[in-house]
Formats: C-alpha cells, structure tokens, sequence
C-alpha cells in the first residue's frame, strides 16, 4: 500500500480497480498524402485558417506599427483568395490539408514578400508565422488515446482526457479518474462534478500504476491510495456524505438557487432529481452532444432536450445556453463555421447553421413552458444583434409551420473582458444577464494559470457587469466556480444578483446559507453604489478580503 496526491478536480471517495489509458504510441507520426477524408480536410483548412487569422489579428498592437503591418500582412496573404483555391484544390486531389498548405503558402510567400517590397525585411518572421499555421493543421497522434469499452467499474488513469473523450465512455462505469495533468478550473472537471465522479489530477507518474490494481480516491483530501487496506476502505467511505445540507424553509430563499447541468448519466438517478427539484439554472447544451460521432439533426436535440425538459417542475426555471464550443471543448463530430457575416470568428466556435436547429429544437422541447436561451462568449454588438435576430428568426420558422414551441426570454453571457465593457449596451435588449465567474477568472489572471482566489481584477468586472444590469433594470445572475462560494453571497446580494447557478453538488448547501443569512441580517438584492465605488478604488487582494469579511 502507498499513495499519492494530486490536486481535487471533483471530490467524493471511490473505490475500484485501475485501468490505464495509455497513448497511441504505435501510429504513424508523419503526414501520408493520400490519407484523409477529403471533405474533413477542406472544413479543417477552412476552420483554422478562421481561427489562426482571428488570434493573428487580436495580439497586433496599433502601437507599434511594424508589428502591426506584419500581422496584417500574414492574414490577409493566409486569407488570399489564390491561396485558399489553390490549397482547396490540392486537398481535393487527395492531399491533407497540413501537407496542401505548407506546398502552397511556403512557394508563394517569396512571390509575396517581393510585391511587397516593405516586408523583405520580415522574411523570416512571416515564415514562421506560416510554419506555425501549417503547425496547427497537422494531425498528430502523441496525444492519442484508446479508448476502452467499459464492462464494469473502474478507476481510470491516464495522462490527459478531454470533456468529449469522457463522455464517448460509459460513465456509469467510471467511478473515479486520475490524470497526469489537467487543471481543476477545465471544462472536464466541471464534467467531473457534475456526475459526480471523485478525480485527482496533476498525480505524477499515475500511468506507472499497474492494471486491475485496486485504487482508493479519496477527492476530499487530494490522496489515491493504491491497494488500501479494508480497515482504510471502511473508514473513509463511511463517512461519505456529499449532500449533507439541507434547507428547512424555501420561502426564506428572495433568489433563485437552481443547477448548472452539462453532462447527465441518465443511469444516475441523482443527478435527474437534483435539477428537477431545483430547476435548471443553466443547461449546457454542448455537453450532451460533444460525444456525438456526428452533428445531431434538430429532432435529435429535441429529443434530449425534452428528456431534460420534462422532469423540470413547473414553476421551476429552464435556462439553456447554446452551443459554446471554445477551449478544451471541442467535438468529436466536425462544426461548421461561417466564413463570413457577424459571426465569423465568434467565440462560441459555431456557426449559424446549427445555432437556428439548436435554437429550434429548444423551443419545440419546451413547449407550454418559459425558456430562457443564453447565448455566450459575446464579444462585439453586432454578434448581439444578430443571435438576437437568429432567435426571433426561429420563432418565426416554427410558427408559420405550425409547431408548438415554448415562450421564449433571451438572456447573454458576461464572460469575456469585451462583454463586460459592453454590457450596458447588452443589458439593454436581454431579459438577463448571467456572469461567467470562471471565463473571468482565467481572463483576469492571463497568462498566468486562474487564480483561485477572488482578485480585485475579477471583482471589477463583476461590479462593472452589475452596474450596467441595474442601469438597465436587467435580471442579473451568478454563475461559474464563484457563484458557489458561500462567503461571496452578502457580495452578491449588494450587487443585485438574484439568479444564483450553481452545480447540483452545491445547491443545498448554498440554500442552507441563504436561509441562515436571510433570517440573521434580512438581506434584500439591491445593487449598493457605494460598495461599487469602494471596489472600483481597491488594488490589493488583501483590501479585497478585508470588505468581503466586513459584509460577513
């Protein structure tokens, strides 16, 4: 018996036998010429050159204008009409799409440099720019892995996994996951807690462990314990409660408490009764279908959302998020983007095509009922405007077709630095807005790792977002890591939050505090413009601490 510790992604205690998931370490690393789906290449040419091109562009600084020229000249010669038919043509004879657009931009780019006689000098600069383009186009199998079929419980270990992976698996059989890396802020932990999964990451040497080994998680202190002793086992499942609080009285609640719901293992009764009890705070949505091995048509998602839907009570909120596919979030099935219009390069990384059939289908699976629909990572007014117009496009769609569908509430997303200064412009058309807590965190500690405290950067957008709600007389909600820290709550409140999102794991205990709250102090949501104005004034995370202690 020995252990090892790593950082807690999702708590809980486990116990099960180890299964290795180890890298692909036998495929081919190179580029073979003809080895590609044809139409999977032209659509990853297309993607990434979207994508490339719009992180080309954000890091240009208009204060230097060398900088500033050599940025602009690297997309618009990525972007060239004559390259990208030239590129496409060569995918189409069979080559990849790595391989077709090294061939194409590397013979061109002296062509290029020679027009344009003030970039001779930036040669080197613009090659690697273009290697580096080629870089994200080539299919590298290092982080491969195989992904076994589970016949019964275990405790996987592996060296990476993302949210897709996981849930390509039957996690009914997972009952604890160990990695090598990851970080407890990621898109998978969140996947994690909500099927309440207990799992470590950061173990070092984890995949040193041998199969069919039995492994103690124990997701409350950090540790795994490899081949525990009963005595051990005994004592640490024992005392194993995770939904130990309880509220006494919901009439004391003057906000609204309900899940944030993502991944859902319908073999998990307790995850159903959870956000049917509380409501559904923030479905989101990509997480039902990131595993899907091809895009899902409307009547699919209608189904599964009306699954979702139809356990909900009544007078219980239903709030969907569309599809965000940002980050470590990626599908397995291929999502087309548009290539041009006000949603090209938008942050959610879809496209209008599968946003009106994701939009549709919420409406027909929340017939006779409210939904609000939250679209995020909002970045420029005239995204705004156009999901907006999307949305209302939608309603209209089903209507002069005759489909039943639900009342619909459009709400955003407050998740970026760009939504936050845009907000008061947001908050004038929405019906609410719900702060991304955990966007923001990272946004604010870049380039460092998310801090886990609550920084005086963090919490001035927040106050700056809660400013602009209350000017509009927008709902205002919480959601993200944040909104389950039970001493941020008489914070809340003076901001005027009265939508609280939390995961299901935490709705009772958030519930137990603001009933204690509400019946000591009598607290009311109201935006106070004097502590907006004190937090505007701190720099110092311990002045910070200070006034969140004095709310207490």
């Amino acid at each position: 018996m020995y252990t090892l510790s790593g950082i807690v992604a999702s708590t809980g205690i486990a116990v099960a036998k180890s299964l290795i998931i180890s890298s692909n370490k036998d495929q081919n690393q190179h580029e073979d010429l003809f080895a590609y789906d044809v139409d999977l290449e032209r659509d990853r040419y297309i993607k990434k050159t979207l994508l490339f091109s719009t992180k080309l562009l954000q890091i240009g600084n208009p204060a230097k204008d060398s900088l500033r020229d050599l940025i602009g000249a690297a997309a618009g010669f990525l972007n060239s009409a004559d390259n990208k038919k030239e590129i496409l043509e060569l995918i189409s004879s069979g080559c990849s799409a790595s391989i077709a657009a090294k061939t194409v931009l590397l013979e061109n780019l002296d062509s290029f440099i020679h027009k344009n006689n003030d970039l001779k000098t930036d040669r080197e600069e613009l090659t690697n720019l273009m290697n580096e383009f080629v870089h994200t186009l080539e299919h590298s199998s290092s982080d491969a892995v195989s992904l076994p079929k589970l016949t019964h419980d275990v405790i996987l270990i592996t060296k990476n996994l993302t949210p897709a992976q996981l849930l390509s698996l039957d996690t009914k059989f997972i009952k604890g996951l160990i990695l090598e890396g990851g970080r407890d802020s990621s898109h998978l932990s969140v996947v994690l807690r909500e099927l309440n999964i207990p799992s470590l990451f950061a173990v070092f040497d984890a995949t040193t462990i041998k199969n069919d080994i039995e492994i103690l998680i124990d997701g409350n202190s950090g540790l795994a314990v490899v081949e525990p002793s009963e005595e051990i086992k005994e004592s640490l499942l024992s005392r194993q409660d995770p939904f130990s609080d309880q509220i006494n009285d919901e009439s004391l609640l003057n906000i609204t408490v309900s899940c944030a719901v993502g991944a859902i293992n319908q073999s998990q009764e307790k995850n159903i009764t959870q956000y049917a009890q509380h409501g559904l705070g923030l479905l989101r949505s990509e997480f039902l279908f990131i595993s899907s091995k091809t895009e899902p048509t409307e009547d699919e998602m209608t189904q599964t959302f009306y699954k979702i839907f139809s356990k909900i009570k009544l007078n219980a909120p239903i709030t969907a998020r569309t599809f965000d596919f940002a980050d470590d979030k990626k599908p397995l099935f291929n999502v087309h983007l548009d290539e041009n219009g006000p949603l090209q390069g938008y942050g959610g990384c879809v496209g209008t095509e599968l946003l009106k059939k994701e939009i549709r289908a919420l409406l027909r699976a929340s017939q006779g009922r409210k939904i609000t629909i939250v679209f995020p990572l909002i970045t420029r007014i005239s995204e705004k405007d156009y999901l907006i117009s999307l949305a209302k496009e939608c309603v209209k769609e089903l209507d002069d077709r005759n489909t039943p569908h639900g009342t619909m509430a459009l709400s955003f997303m407050i998740e970026t630095p760009a939504a936050v200064l845009l907000a008061p412009e947001i908050a004038k058309e929405g019906d609410m807005m719900i702060i991304g807590t955990s966007s923001l965190a990272e946004y604010a500690s870049a380039p460092c790792p998310p801090d886990s405290a609550f920084t005086p950067v963090l919490a001035k957008m927040i106050v700056m977002a809660a400013k602009a709600a209350f000017e509009a007389n927008a709902t205002l909600g919480i959601a993200g890591r944040f909104a389950s820290r039970t001493e941020l709550l008489p914070l809340f409140y003076r901001l005027g939050v009265t939508y609280l999102v939390a995961g299901s794991y935490n709705i009772n205990k958030l519930k137990a505090v603001i009933e204690r709250l509400n019946l000591e102090k009598d607290l009311k949501p109201s935006f106070n413009e004097e502590l907006y104005c004190k937090i505007m004034s701190i720099y110092k995370g311990s002045e910070l601490a200070d006034l969140i202690n004095s709310l207490n």
